[in-house]
């Protein structure tokens, strides 16, 4: 029997390792010019999915991926090709992969990072060249130049030192893929906050504005960065990888960001981070979806008042309103009509009304201020005579139209009847003409005025409660009103409203306590740190901190999962041993099985309670997987 070993002979085993041939000239031309053929089958066989990890209960799948080197070459060693072949196919196929993902990643960092490291650098400089040319001028402006040259200056020292040695743009996507991607984000953050004491001063004002439109163009991304570097300072694999999944984000476009945290929060369902920043977007997604196809307007109407309260006009209807109840009314008053009519010669702009003549001149009369101008001729003292002669004498309207002339006088003589109607929301729709809605809020419930001019619908309805009337509104105009009737929809129990007005008032105080914030600290550097300062922002960090802790809690998980959801997922029941802090011996709990198996008993665990899908951190040690 022939003991030698040839190129087309090897040993493999079930682990996919593989003995090394000896006797084989491996530097042979002909064992290292792999084939066209034979990448497109490498390219195969790395693509088809490799080892697998089970959840070591039912056999369910909850890790797969492609293949290892080690996989392919034992595959291909054992299809007969000699082993330095199959060696020198994967490595060629590799390196073609690694072009070819370096050029990807080059193509998506210039299409899609539209912040970079480089750019900041750049605006950085940009600014510093600008401060320093004020050094010479003798002014206060030379004092506060000068501080905020120091506070750039020293920010210089937070960015990679080749941007100081060679030039920005040769290395600057070389830098931004080797370099955290959080950093850009702290140093803009940073230098934003250091830098609103200098505001008016030109260089200052156009950085901050670059920076602040950074953040416009990229709020998920500056999100995802706070929330990798609060978590940082955690110990443990939980962290760690949690970490890693959102740094990795960072490297993607906005859209992708959004897209792609959803999979993250479900990898890690006990990140406050990732609940509050997913809210945080389905909340602005949804208000950018219903409101985007209605805008608010304002409504005027003469308003008659009686001892059965007061008569307004409405798209075209005339209504009397007692404070409770609405209904038509017949209006006998001419000058309500006068009113009416004249409103039809000018156009609601902001707080003004203005006609146009044929001429070039304009009519404005101001509702807040109740000025009247016939071009820069003040007329707001004048009587309905005089500006009669004024408009006849310029030839406003033209001599076609001279009976507006008496229209537009009449509408001023009975001008004090004309009003805004403030207590009513008027909703006009951005995608079709002539589709309006009106609310009226009642003590009883919500009045709505539905008009639709194509389909010849002009109805008032009262609807009982704000959750129906949401509704209503939503499916007839797709404007989302739950903010205008907040009030109404806490009163009555809504608790997304609740929570909603708690964030708000919860986001007033974090943003007044950051103000008083940044004050200390401008006040720290001009006459540096004190025991009453450094208090100051010891209390104001603790305050902020706790709003935030609490801001947090209002947003919960949109859809609680269920049992059979988790342990589909990868989860496995487990049994907790020793008591803790929110855990009492022999609870039953759920616990993700490949964490469970890669964590030491020191380190952190997620627990999830079966019932009430509510997530714990746990020590591993207190916990019993049950087999």
């Amino acid at each position: 029997m022939n003991s030698s070993v040839n190129e087309g002979q090897t040993q493999v085993y079930m682990d996919g390792g593989i003995d090394p041939q000896y006797g084989v000239n491996t530097d042979a031309p002909y064992l290292n010019t792999p084939s066209k053929q034979l990448l497109e089958l490498i390219a195969v066989l790395f693509s088809q999915s490799g080892k697998t990890k089970l959840d070591g209960k039912n056999g369910k799948v909850i890790e797969e991926g492609g293949m290892k080197d080690s996989q392919v070459l034992s595959i291909l060693v054992g299809m007969g090709i000699p082993q330095q072949l199959a060696m020198s196919g994967i490595n060629s196929f590799k390196a073609g992969m690694n072009v070819y993902n370096e050029n990807n990643n080059k193509q998506k960092n210039h299409n899609k990072m539209n912040f970079t490291l480089a750019e900041l650098y750049e605006n950085v400089m940009k600014s510093i060249n600008g401060l320093k040319e004020m050094e010479s001028d003798n002014s206060r402006v030379s004092y506060t130049a000068k501080s905020a040259l120091n506070i750039l200056e020293n920010s210089l020292g937070s960015f990679p030192m080749r941007f100081k040695n060679e030039d920005v743009s040769v290395v600057s996507e070389e830098i931004e893929n080797s370099v955290n991607p959080t950093l850009k984000f702290k140093i803009a953050r940073d230098l934003h906050n250091s830098l609103s004491s200098a505001e008016w001063l030109n260089p200052v004002k156009e950085l901050r504005s670059y920076i602040a439109n950074t953040y416009d163009n990229g709020k998920w991304s500056y999100k995802v960065a706070e929330a990798v570097e609060r978590n940082s300072s955690q110990r443990g694999k939980l962290y760690e990888g949690l970490i890693d999944s959102l740094t990795e984000l960072l490297y993607e476009s906005e859209d992708t960001i959004k897209s792609k945290l959803d999979a993250v929060a479900s990898k890690h369902p006990w990140s406050n981070d990732c609940k509050l920043i997913l809210n945080e977007m389905a909340e602005a997604e949804h208000k950018a979806t219903a409101n985007n196809s209605g805008k608010i307007v304002s409504v005027l109407s003469p308003v008659l008042e009686n001892e059965n309260g007061l008569t307004f006009h409405l798209h075209g209807k005339n209504y009397s309103f007692n404070g409770k109840e609405i209904t038509e009314a017949k209006v006998e008053d001419s000058r309500f009509f006068d009113v009416l009519e004249g409103l039809k010669l000018f156009k609601h702009t902001g707080d003004s009304l203005v006609t146009f003549s044929e001429n070039g001149k304009t009519l404005e009369f101001n509702l807040a201020e109740g000025t009247l101008k016939l071009g820069d001729v003040d007329l707001t003292n004048s009587s309905v005579i005089e500006l009669k002669e004024s408009l006849m004498a310029t030839n406003f309207f033209g001599y076609r139209d001279q009976w507006k002339v008496d229209q537009v006088c009449k509408f001023f003589e009975s001008v004090d009847m004309l009003a805004e109607m403030d207590n009513f929301t008027n909703i006009q729709s951005t995608e079709f003409l002539n589709l309006y809605l009106t609310m009226i809020a009642v003590e009883e419930g919500i009045w709505v005025n539905k008009v639709n001019g194509g389909m010849q619908l002009n109805e008032m309805k009262f609807i009982p409660t704000a959750t129906e009337a949401v509704e209503v509104i939503k499916e007839f105009i797709n404007y989302d009103a739950s903010s205008i009737l907040s009030e109404k929809l806490i009163s009555e129990g809504n608790e997304k409203a609740a929570a909603e007005k708690k964030r708000s008032e919860i986001n007033d105080k974090i943003s007044f306590l950051e103000e008083k914030k940044a004050k200390v600290a401008e006040a720290t550097k001009k006459v540096g740190e004190t025991e009453e300062l450094k208090e100051a922002m010891d209390l104001l960090d603790s305050e902020i901190s706790k709003f935030e802790k609490e801001l947090q809690e209002t947003f919960s998980v949109v859809e609680k999962k269920t049992k059979k959801q988790y342990l589909d997922d990868g989860y496995v029941e487990a049994e907790v041993v020793k008591s803790s802090n929110s855990l009492r011996k022999g609870d039953q709990i759920l616990v993700n099985a490949e964490e469970y198996t890669s964590l030491g008993d020191d380190d952190l665990l997620n627990a999830v309670d079966p019932k009430t899908g509510k997530s714990t951190i746990v020590k591993k040690e207190i916990v019993k997987v049950q087999l």
